[in-house]
């Protein structure tokens, strides 16, 4: 009984607890993963902290309007893991980007890919670890090739 009761305070407290947290984290609501665009522009600034990396940056359009335009990535642990830095975007550096818009429209995305005009590319963490994964089985192969 004692069990039973407490089971009973406990679910509905650790529910109410954790739900805040859900929606904070959370993709859909806010980017559209049917859509990708692209924009090209100079950073203003590059926010390497969590939960979420910011990069700030000024698009100016066909009839020379400056849109202000922010990109969120990761958080910086994540980014992290696979050699990210706080350096990793300067500010003054002109980038082309791709993401994934907002439902609103607003001139803000979720990051895909960072391309700078030397053809270097940034990719997001998951991207890079599939990216060095495939390289490595493709390594393999080839070793496997060359045995035979």
């Amino acid at each position: 009984m004692r069990l039973l009761r407490a089971l009973l305070l406990f679910i509905p407290a650790f529910i109410l607890y954790t739900a805040p947290a859900y929606p904070h984290h959370s993709f859909a609501p806010v980017y559209d993963d049917k859509r990708v665009i692209t924009v090209t522009g100079v950073v203003t600034q590059f926010k390497f902290v969590n939960p979420h990396a910011m990069m700030f940056m000024d698009v100016t359009d066909e009839s020379g309007k400056v849109a202000k335009w922010e990109v969120e990535f990761a958080g910086s642990l994540n980014l992290s893991e696979v050699g990210w830095t706080a350096n990793s975007i300067k500010a003054r550096e002109r980038v082309t980007v791709t993401g994934n818009p907002t439902h609103t429209g607003s001139q803000r995305m979720f990051f895909r890919r960072l391309v700078r005009p030397d053809g270097t590319e940034l990719l997001p963490a998951e991207a890079q670890r599939v990216k060095a994964i495939e390289e490595e089985r493709r390594q393999r192969a080839l070793q496997r090739n060359q045995q035979k």
